[in-house]
């Protein structure tokens, strides 16, 4: 790889980890009560619902299937977070995905113009809920992301809703909820 490709992916690595390391502060979106007995059927609906509905659907689905293939992807800062649409932006802008094994045991997320940042890929217990989540877990694969643990649960068959966690003491904290469609 030339190096200015090299730089360019060390500036987009270390401009990734600064939006997991520096989290958003600030009130939670405030929004009406939301009847959810129509699912979103699109990322983009995903996207523009409030952190408490995505919460909520998140907790009312179940795990479904493992992805396999590519699974586009679409970060999600909640509206009424610091930041939370340049944040959403920017995450956007850079990263696009997931790339899941044939064999469902891990991926690799898709950036913009490469893959990195490998994660184990399991079946096991939600850290939102205790329920049955499929866990992404890169403490054993990644040096950038070794603190993180994503989790998702399928809105609609090949639709995913997904949490963020980062290992912090005394307890992990919820940076984050994702998207992924992995719909052809």
């Amino acid at each position: 790889m030339p190096l200015p490709h090299r730089l360019k992916a060390v500036a987009l690595l270390l401009g990734v980890s600064a939006l997991i390391a520096f989290p958003a502060t600030g009130a939670r979106a405030q929004s009406p009560a939301s009847d959810l007995t129509t699912r979103p059927d699109s990322l983009e609906q995903l996207a523009r619902m409030s952190r408490d509905d995505l919460e909520r659907l998140y907790r009312e689905c179940g795990p479904g299937w493992p992805p396999t293939g590519y699974a586009r992807g679409r970060a999600i800062y909640c509206p009424g977070t610091r930041l939370a649409g340049v944040r959403s932006g920017v995450a956007n802008a850079l990263w696009h995905g997931k790339h899941f094994a044939a064999d469902g045991g891990s991926l690799v997320n898709q950036w913009c113009g490469f893959k990195a940042i490998r994660a184990e890929v399991s079946c096991g217990q939600s850290w939102l809920d205790g329920g049955p989540a499929i866990i992404m877990d890169y403490g054993n694969t990644s040096r950038v992301w070794s603190d993180v643990r994503d989790e998702i649960r399928e809105v609609t068959p090949g639709l995913y809703v997904g949490v963020m966690f980062l290992r912090r003491d005394p307890q992990p904290r919820l940076k984050m909820f994702f998207a992924l469609d992995c719909r052809p």
